[in-house]
């Protein structure tokens, strides 16, 4: 792993410098100079863990804060620089095995986050989560360090997102992880472009590399990419257009076979559409071919862990989304997704409320079912309450 004492005095000192320029800035909108900008969020999040029958809970706190720094030197050069400090306590802390490593991004290359202090349930860590310079010219654009590689088309499951897959039930992580990368892009035309990317890990064996064209045809956005996933070669293409007024998007992805492992197909499509009265319909599948397709009896098997192979642990996977706008300041959204073969089934009804001027209270529930022993039963839920303040 690429550490040293030198890189963690250095994150230490910039950690510090940007939570005390937070504190001095942070009650009004700052642009430090027409150069540079600060942006950021403050945010309180609580956690309710409950078993199927609702008779054990855990609980979890956390209070996060997000400094987004923004440098624009010229109109040819640009660059980033944005951190999460988060505090976690509670008893998630205390019986998560393992808690502190849990929260590491596992695309990185170089560990660049500090832990200021650790206790049995109390967690404080100050982590670099976009780092990067960016250099464009006329058709051409460059960017390095980490960084967001955005190649999915789909709302919820993307394929074609080899670099830095999003979990969706992380919905506290709206920015979505990054990767250390160095990615140019060159624009053919201006609806075609052509991007390469490649991404370090702290072991040669995970590295990325890979590239994508995309252009439009027909009304539609195609794109097509190919590359080295880990060291297994990958092939990728994405569509989105619309049939009549509903959106049309989807993705596949192909792994081919390596040393002992079998090829592997990752698909998804998707259609949306909004009715009159402001309703928000999307539905969708995903295919893993790899995922499991029978019920099982340890549920624990079941790993949320997402990575750009397993979108989702279960082979056949159907998505229903309906959401809307109820009044200006108030709006909800309910999803559910069925995986017909393993008969699991994840509830994910939310609410979202605007109390004043930048800031919002929500809602989230996760329900997860599962047929065990011959019965469907609830296996877990979960409930957060979210406040949200940014400036």
């Amino acid at each position: 792993m690429c550490t040293s004492l030198g890189i963690w005095k250095f994150l230490r000192i910039i950690s510090l410098s940007m939570l005390i320029t937070q504190v001095l800035f942070a009650q009004t909108e700052t642009k430090l100079s027409q150069k540079l900008e600060l942006r950021g969020y403050l945010k309180d999040l609580q956690s309710l863990t409950f078993n199927r029958s609702f008779d054990s809970l855990v609980t979890g706190n956390l209070i996060h804060n997000r400094l987004n720094l923004k440098w624009n030197p010229s109109q040819k050069i640009r660059g980033a620089a944005e951190f999460r400090t988060r505090l976690f306590w509670g008893e998630e802390v205390k019986y998560i095995p393992e808690f502190s490593s849990g929260i590491r991004n596992p695309n990185e290359w170089i560990n660049a986050s500090v832990i200021w202090f650790e206790t049995e349930s109390m967690l404080m860590q100050t982590y670099v989560d976009r780092f990067w310079l960016e250099y464009q010219s006329n058709a051409f654009e460059i960017r390095l360090g980490r960084q967001r590689i955005n190649w999915g088309i789909g709302t919820i499951w993307n394929p074609n997102d080899i670099f830095n897959t999003y979990n969706f039930l992380d919905f506290d992580y709206e920015e979505r992880p990054g990767r250390d990368a160095v990615k140019a892009k060159y624009h053919l035309t201006e609806m075609s472009s052509l991007e390469i990317a490649a991404s370090a890990a702290d072991q040669s064996n995970k590295a990325v590399v890979a590239a994508k064209y995309n252009f439009n045809k027909y009304s539609y956005d195609f794109q097509f990419s190919a590359g080295v996933y880990q060291e297994i070669l990958t092939l990728g293409t994405g569509w989105s257009g619309s049939i009549g007024q509903a959106g049309f998007k989807g993705e596949i992805q192909y792994y081919a076979a390596h040393r002992d492992t079998t090829a592997q197909l990752n698909l998804t499509m998707e259609s949306d559409y909004v009715f009159e009265k402001g309703w928000y319909l999307n539905l969708g599948f995903l295919l893993n071919s790899k995922g499991i397709d029978e019920p099982i009896e340890n549920i624990s098997l079941f790993n949320f862990q997402l990575s750009p192979q397993n979108l989702m642990p279960t082979k056949w996977n159907g998505v229903f989304t309906t959401a809307k706008q109820f009044t200006p300041l108030f709006s909800g959204q309910v999803s559910l997704i069925y995986a017909p073969g393993t008969h699991l089934l994840l509830v994910l009804p939310s609410l979202q409320y605007n109390l004043a001027t930048n800031l919002d209270v929500d809602f989230t529930w996760q329900s997860f079912y599962a047929k065990q022993s011959e019965n469907f039963q609830g296996v877990i839920h979960r409930g957060f309450l979210r406040m949200k303040w940014s400036f």
